[in-house]
């Protein structure tokens, strides 16, 4: 394996495509393989297709059943990855792994504040990361409250924008009004970062009774950092809009999501389901008698 293949593997994943993931396979099956990544990583034009490779590889652990959060920490750390890194890195991967039955947080039991010296460590934020986007997946909002509470405000002061964005979806998952105040802290400080974004969303989506809830979702849709046809976007705004009795367009958004969903993400396609069921409950999409 040498710097060409990584170059080579680049311009394909311009296009992803079977020659992406047919490269990725081989070049993952090669001998030396840390070492030719590990010196991609100091090129910059290469470090995302070495950091999709490692991802690769990481998949492979998780399949086999072995612990990988920590070598996921410590290919981010090699990388230098800043926060927008870390996160787009952790998301699919924890989701990944989630789906494997080899949860992150199998593997990181300890305290999100232990040795935590400040914003600099890539290695501590990929672990903060990993162990708080697999409790939100599993919805363990508690958990993570508790988990956030426990560090000491000067650790706290040194938190990422995704970090905050996790303790905002926390607030928000569990119908706390102050996750609204937090959730535009986060928006503020992080722009329009699609993993903070999806983040909001998610928390908004679950909670309940929030003021102008349904209105704070529509908002949060519409800005430009999601795909409009992003079939997790649109169902949050199918909720959103059936709960505001626009069915029609509530319909019109679910049966969007449904016709862009990957036709193997299963446990999402149960999800537009369900909400399209909630959405068609008889008589609720009659129109209304006309006044002669």
């Amino acid at each position: 394996m040498t710097l060409s293949d990584l170059r080579q593997l680049t311009r394909l994943r311009r296009h992803p495509g079977p020659a992406a993931r047919s490269l990725t396979r081989t070049l993952l099956d090669q001998p030396g393989i840390d070492d030719m990544l590990t010196q991609g990583l100091a090129d910059s034009a290469l470090r995302a297709t070495v950091l999709d490779v490692v991802r690769h590889k990481l998949q492979r652990a998780v399949d086999a059943g072995e612990p990988w959060p920590s070598e996921a920490a410590r290919w981010l750390h090699l990388a230098e990855a800043d926060w927008a890194t870390s996160a787009a890195f952790c998301n699919p991967l924890t989701w990944y792994a989630r789906a494997r039955r080899n949860s992150a947080t199998s593997h990181l039991p300890g305290p999100l504040g232990q040795a935590d010296p400040g914003p600099d460590d890539s290695y501590v934020l990929a672990l903060r990361h990993l162990q708080l986007v697999a409790l939100r997946y599993d919805f363990r909002c508690r958990s993570m409250r508790r988990l956030l509470n426990q560090v000491p405000g000067g650790q706290r002061a040194h938190w990422d924008p995704y970090t905050r964005s996790l303790e905002a979806f926390a607030l928000l998952a569990q119908s706390d009004p102050a996750g609204l105040a937090a959730a535009q802290s986060s928006l503020d400080e992080a722009g329009d970062n699609p993993k903070v974004c999806h983040a909001l969303l998610h928390g908004l989506w679950l909670g309940t009774d929030l003021p102008e809830q349904a209105h704070h979702i529509l908002r949060l849709t519409e800005r430009p950092v999601f795909d409009r046809g992003d079939p997790i976007m649109l169902l949050r705004r199918a909720t959103a809009l059936r709960t505001l009795g626009r069915r029609r367009e509530a319909l019109a958004a679910i049966d969007d999501a449904v016709e862009g969903l990957d036709p193997d993400a299963s446990e999402v396609h149960a999800d537009l389901i369900r909400e399209r069921v909630l959405i068609t409950q008889p008589g609720l999409l009659r129109q209304p008698p006309t006044v002669s």
